[in-house]
């Protein structure tokens, strides 16, 4: 038997090896690398901009503490991102302590801005890689390209991925849970033993849900829509799903429990005052007038659109309503029903968690209108149309949220 290694780039099989290499990394994935390069410009740009806020200021002086044995609660949100906001700076943040205290504020930690930022940026360009990847998988190159192309010229997008806070790391741990239980549920029918075969998808899994509830507790409800789309996926399986999903569980606690450093104490007492569920007063009016005011029309304006028009697509046009359109707009209604639910927990934080699901359930219902003959050269124009104009826009929409975030 030939191995790998002897493979001629001239024989049979080595001509096979390239043409599957083209497919995989070709012009769609070149499209989706200059994009996510054109993202990584503007948060670029952003971080250049704007100066570490005081909120920020806050959460690096958390990580530092921790560092030294600080054990400051939250009920809200684990140590995860205050952890993440020194990851860059360990030198500079053990060497704090010989400081005068007075010295310890966001003015002086200003100049590590891009050192505190990275790791948000990076979990920033790996929502955006997620989203391509899941788009793409799920409805084709047309559903990745608008997919890609409105995450990467969404203003709050670019501005959360390039500053220190829970929302990106929310959101992408929201929208891996999702999609990566879905795909260990789809391996269950192979004929092997569920968790041995499934021990890195679980891990995958597991550290997902970590960063999704280490960010915001309250994103532990996604968890319900999770399992729901495992049991509906495996059928046949469902005791085994439900394994899967216990066993990631198991390796969440394992994730937060290292997150509280390892501390049994300070780990039990944290998610006892955790507030997993801060129901209130149903605020809709309220929450709704926010959202559209105040998040969509300035922040994701383009997505606001397409998403309206897919979901009129949606209830008009049967051939949108499967699995893989309802999935995310489930994701997404789950979400925004927790911000009117919830004002106090997160507030209008929940409509950025739901943003990238709103992404992929419009990049997938106009990935159908692409293929269709009667709404094909409607639907490219007014994707892409409305697509181009968000890229336009984006700088406007940029400009304004570095003005705000300056004067906060």
């Amino acid at each position: 038997m030939q191995s790998k290694t002897s493979v001629r780039p001239g024989s049979a099989e080595g001509s096979l090896d390239q043409t599957v290499a083209r497919r995989r990394y070709g012009a769609p994935q070149a499209f989706a690398a200059t994009l996510l390069l054109l993202f990584l410009f503007q948060c670029g740009w952003f971080v250049a901009n704007v100066p570490l806020s005081q909120v920020e200021g806050n959460y690096i002086l958390r990580g530092i503490a921790l560092l030294h044995g600080g054990r400051t609660a939250d009920r809200h949100h684990s140590p995860l991102v205050a952890e993440a906001s020194v990851a860059g700076i360990l030198p500079i943040a053990w060497r704090q302590p010989a400081v005068p205290e007075a010295a310890l504020d966001q003015f002086t930690l200003d100049r590590y801005r891009w050192l505190v930022r990275a790791p948000f940026l990076m979990a920033g360009l790996l929502l955006g890689a997620s989203v391509w990847y899941i788009a793409r998988r799920l409805y084709g190159n047309g559903g990745g390209y608008v997919a890609i192309s409105l995450y990467c010229f969404t203003p709050s997008l670019v501005a959360h991925s390039s500053l220190v806070g829970p929302e990106i790391f929310g959101a992408w741990g929201a929208f891996s849970t999702v999609f990566a239980s879905i795909a260990v549920a789809h391996t269950l029918y192979a004929p092997r033993d569920a968790f041995l075969w499934n021990r890195k998808r679980i891990a995958v899994l597991g550290i997902a849900i970590g960063i999704m509830v280490g960010a915001q507790f309250a994103l532990v409800f996604v968890l319900a829509l999770a399992l729901a789309f495992m049991l509906w996926a495996v059928p046949g399986r469902r005791w085994a799903a439900a394994g899967v999903l216990a066993a990631a569980c198991v390796i969440t606690l394992l994730f937060l429990w290292a997150v509280y450093g390892t501390s049994i104490g300070f780990f039990g007492a944290s998610m006892a005052k955790a507030e997993w569920g801060a129901f209130g007063r149903p605020a809709l009016a309220r929450t709704l007038n926010g959202a559209v005011g105040g998040f969509f029309l300035r922040e994701a304006s383009a997505t606001a659109l397409l998403t309206v028009l897919s979901m009129i697509t949606y209830l008009l046009w049967p051939r949108t309503r499967f699995f893989g359109n309802t999935a995310p707009l489930l994701v997404a209604a789950e979400i925004v029903l927790l911000a009117i639910f919830m004002p106090n927990a997160a507030g209008g934080i929940f409509f950025f968690y739901a943003l990238p699901f709103f992404v992929v359930f419009s990049a997938g219902v106009f990935a159908d209108l692409f293929e269709s003959r009667r709404y094909h050269s409607l639907a490219v124009g007014v994707g892409y149309g409305a697509i181009l104009a968000q890229a336009g826009f984006s700088v406007v929409g940029l400009i304004q949220l570095a003005r705000g975030y300056r004067g906060f």
